[in-house]
């Protein structure tokens, strides 16, 4: 980074120390060597032979540390007077005085040697790519005032400084360790830039010995704990730069005493509390920002005293109140940020605003028609607010106006319409963003008009008919977003022809679109077309296309090949359509770029291809809701990145493939529907599946116990909600989240999005036997658990009470026993519970939840006792119901089951008596009796 007042001096070579000479080359004549040398040695003063020796084989030890690929360093040779050598100026005595090689490709370390040239003062390697440890040399260098090696790849500690030094710019390495306190020897110092670092710890106090300090930066590095107070000490700091690290606490008061300030930058750091008022008193400060923090509270009113702010940056963080109409008196402000607050209102206007963004706040009312008047205004960001009315047509003499974003409020005219022909007087204008309104948007310009300049179009849900007429004349069109309207057929020939070499965002979801003629565009990035109702062949996109979404359509015919073309692609989804064929073994191998790969819901046959390499990329792979049989393929172990496995609902036949546990990042693993068999084997590792939270292996045919060591190790189930996060799994690039589809609270549902603290357990309906673990009890962030349908025996086990964020319970139809524990009383968030056909007894927990369940969550449990069931307990409240009425249900259960054994036996006369036994039996142990005989007396005659 560069700073004022340091100018570097002019180095000292052949054509400056003899112009006449250097004019006579350049007029052909030739020069005698011997002259040349003999005014050379007139011209410079005298030095000792020995110190020029001890200079230059210096100058030679720091060439040899390091490469030279572009030969900058050529003429450093003793044929050559080093002062007369690339990047050296000497001083009046012909001693160095400055190195300078920034930018000239060098690698290497760098030698400790040029910090003993005795007369240095100047050293700028600055954009290489130099190595290594800074020599701790640099202290023993007494005239060296200006050191640069900012932007190369150094390592380790900062190295201590000299006395002299003025200026050290150590900014862009991979320096680590915290700051010493040493740093407060450092007294000379105008400039320190340690930013772009791997820097730890606190600043210290000591720093406030730098009296002389003027600029400082130490921003983009890893420090945290306090700003120091003693900062306030530094009467001639001109600039404050410590963004984007992890400092806590509240901005120190004593910021307030440096009125020689110019630039304040706290942004992205943890700052909690107030701002402080003190501010107020930095009469010369031009730019703040505390963008990014969790500052809270009002803006004080201090703050506009300050008459030569320019920028102010307070978005991002917990400010609220109404915006004061004091702002107004900062005359010279150009800059307006407070997005992303919970301010209410906003009564002012600005003169000589540039930019103005007061999105994401709450605001409501309506736009004052003031807001352009002085026509300076470039950038208005309005969006995700509650501002309601029409748009100010004075927004049309704004002739400056570049960028409008207005998303997601309640603008419109009376008639709920918003006519786009208020924009129509912007020569620049070049974003123009209207969606989510709730309004209609007339499209009805003058179609002669167009705008040159418009590269970023959003008009989602605006009830469009079709496509914008007025795009016709856009030569530059970058980004269109007409998803969520009403736009029919196909996209029309004049709109292909448009943004050919330019277009990279094309949304045009959630239409009713129902061909796709071609996709022309070379530098699409971006292209969604999914909810529509697009038939035919699966268009290829475009070589250049990274997201690729046609979902929920309804495309036919096979997957060409041709896709693995596109390495390109990190998402490709073609879910919710009617694709059959097999899948190309291609897209296991295709791209390392490949981070989602979603064809569920399609109608795909036969194996899943074995050909994921050790290049794997890919996060989400869901192939649920097909056709595919085989095997799971062991390739998959190579995907160490995968996150999201989904192959429920098809024919697959395999046991269960325990390598998927090796897999590091692996969170949701959905199998349900298969024919995965045999038993459930023990981990083979230690720490299986340590991020697992949604498991799902329902309606299978596993058997045996549950394993104990996936139970305990599953420990991405624990503490989720201590974190406090509500984010959602998908990845950040375009904006794409995982969705998956599981059973829940026993319906079967689909989760759009996934939030990261969901956690759920199905292992139903399969043939596990065993006791349930009580390990189960410390997945404490477990929101669903269903085991049903399985033959679990032994006690419930009360270790489930600690389940505290469970949400829905089901261990139905097993052979449990023993008593319902009344520690499950004790969770307030379950919904849903069934404890149906078990052999429980006992009374029923009472309160809380308990109280809201019905008698189908304790069907056929005939030893249960206690409301809501009409079996009352006894008078101690411990016991089971009476012994007769025992006996009287038994009697009856027994009574149907020899009732439906013998109807089995006789439909054993068409179909084999055994046969019909069994059919019997099955049909009392699975409480599907009725339409089991039904089936069978319907198949045998």
């Amino acid at each position: 980074m560069e700073f004022p007042n340091q100018a570097i001096p002019t180095p000292c070579t052949a054509h400056n120390l003899f112009p006449d000479m250097e004019k006579m080359r350049k007029k052909g004549g030739k020069s005698n060597p011997v002259l040349f040398m003999l005014a050379l040695s007139l011209l410079l003063p005298p030095f000792s032979l020995s110190q020029g020796d001890h200079e230059l084989g210096l100058l030679l030890s720091f060439k040899s540390s390091v490469n030279d690929p572009l030969g900058f360093l050529s003429n450093w040779n003793s044929s050559v007077p080093f002062c007369m050598w690339q990047g050296i100026t000497c001083n009046s005595f012909s001693h160095v005085k400055a190195i300078e090689l920034a930018h000239k490709n060098i690698t290497g370390t760098i030698s400790s040697s040029i910090f003993h040239l005795p007369s240095i003062e100047i050293i700028n390697l600055s954009i290489n790519w130099l190595s290594g440890e800074i020599p701790n040399d640099m202290a023993s260098s007494p005239s060296l005032r200006y050191l640069n090696l900012s932007n190369n790849n150094f390592i380790g500690p900062i190295p201590n400084c000299s006395v002299s030094l003025e200026s050290l710019d150590l900014s862009n390495n991979m320096i680590s360790g915290e700051i010493s306190a040493e740093i407060g020897l450092c007294w000379s110092l105008k400039t320190l830039d340690l930013g772009g670092n791997y820097l730890v710890g606190k600043i210290p106090t000591s720093i406030s010995n730098i009296s002389s300090l003027q600029f400082l930066t130490l921003a983009s590095n890893d420090l945290s704990g306090q700003i120091p107070s003693e900062i306030g000490r530094l009467k001639s700091l001109n600039w404050i730069y410590i963004g984007r690290n992890h400092f806590s606490g509240k901005i120190p008061e004593e910021i307030g005493n440096l009125v020689s300030l110019n630039h304040l930058d706290l942004a992205w750091n943890n700052l909690s509390g107030q701002i402080p008022s003190s501010l107020g008193n930095l009469s010369d400060l031009h730019y703040l920002y505390l963008w990014g923090n969790k500052l809270t509270g009002w803006l004080p009113t201090p703050l506009f005293r300050l008459k030569m702010l320019t920028e102010l940056d307070l978005g991002g963080n917990h400010l609220s109140g109404e915006i004061p109409q004091l702002i107004i008196e900062l005359q010279n402000l150009k800059l307006l940020q407070l997005m992303l607050n919970s301010f209410t209102d906003y009564l002012g206007t600005q003169s000589d605003l540039t930019i103005l963004d007061l999105s994401m706040n709450n605001l409501s009312g309506k736009i004052p028609d003031e807001l352009c008047h002085s026509g300076h205004l470039v950038i208005l960001g309005l969006f995700s607010n509650s501002l309601q009315g029409q748009i100010p047509r004075s927004l049309n003499t704004c002739k400056s106006l570049e960028d409008i974003h207005l998303r997601q409020n309640r603008l419109g005219n009376d008639e709920g319409i918003v006519e786009l022909d208020m924009f129509s007087n912007l020569p620049n204008l070049r974003f123009l963003d209207l969606s989510y309104n709730g309004v209609s948007v007339s499209s009805s310009i003058n179609s002669s008009y167009t705008w040159p300049n418009l590269q970023y179009l959003s008009l989602a849900s605006c009830s469009l008919k079709e496509f914008p007429r007025f795009l016709k004349g856009s030569k530059h069109l970058m980004s269109l977003d007409l998803s969520d309207n009403k736009i029919h057929g196909q996209i029309p020939k004049w709109m292909l022809n448009k943004g050919l070499d330019t277009l990279s965002y094309l949304n045009l979801s959630h239409n009713f679109l129902t061909h796709i003629e071609r996709l022309p565009w070379e530098n699409m990035k971006t292209l969604d077309l999914h909810s529509n109702f697009i038939q035919g062949a699966l268009p290829v996109p475009p070589l250049t296309v990274s997201f690729f979404s046609i979902s929920n359509n309804s495309l036919v015919g096979e997957l060409s090949s041709l896709i693995c073309n596109r390495t390109s692609l990190e998402i490709l989804d073609l879910s919710y359509n009617n694709l059959n064929g097999t899948i190309p073994p291609c897209l296991g191998n295709f791209s390392k770029r490949l981070s989602v790969l979603d064809l569920r819901m399609n109608r795909f046959q036969g194996t899943i291809p074995d050909t994921f390499d050790k290049k794997c990329g890919l996060n989400n792979i869901n192939f649920n809701g097909n056709e595919l049989e085989g095997s799971i393929p062991p390739s998959l172990v190579h995907c160490r990145n995968m996150q999201v496995l989904d192959l429920g609902n098809n024919k697959i036949k395999d046991t269960f493939p325990r390598w998927l546990e090796t897999l590091p990042e692996m969170q949701v693993l959905v199998l349900r529907s298969n024919k995965l068999h045999s038993f459930l084997p023990s981990p083979m590792v230690n720490h299986s599946f340590p991020e697992l939270r949604i498991l799902d292996l329902a309606n299978n045919d596993l058997a045996g116990p549950l394993p104990k060591g996936y139970v305990e190790n599953m420990k991405g189930m624990w503490n989720l909600d201590d974190q406090g996060t509500s984010s959602y799994m998908g990845t950040r690039n375009f904006s794409y989240h995982y969705s998956v589809s599981l059973t829940i609270k026993g319906f079967e549902i689909k989760l759009e999005k996934i939030l990261t603290i969901f956690t759920s357990i199905d292992l139903s309906n399969n043939m596990f036997v065993g006791e349930i673990s009580s390990f189960v009890g410390q997945h404490n962030s477990l929101r669903g658990l269903n085991l049903s349908h399985n033959s679990f025996s032994g006690q419930i086990p009360e270790s489930i009470g600690n389940l505290t964020q469970l949400e829905w319970l089901d261990l139905s139809s097993n052979k449990l026993n023993g008593q319902i524990p009344h520690k499950l009383a004790d969770l307030t968030f379950l919904a849903f519970l069934n404890l149906s056909d078990n052999r429980l007894t006992g009374p029923i927990p009472q309160g809380r939840q308990f109280n809201t369940f019905e008698n189908a969550s304790y069907h056929g449990n005939i030893g249960l006792c206690g409301f809501p069931l009409s079996r009352g307990c006894n008078a101690d409240g411990g016991q089971a119901p009476p012994p007769s009425s025992i006996f009287k249900e038994a009697h009856d259960e027994l009574q149907t089951v020899t009732s439906f054994v013998l109807k089995g036996a006789l439909i054993g006369y068409g179909c084999g008596l055994p046969v019909g036994v069994v059919i019997g039996y099955v049909a009392v142990k699975t409480g599907r009796a009725k339409w089991l005989l039904k089936l069978a007396q319907g198949k045998c005659h």
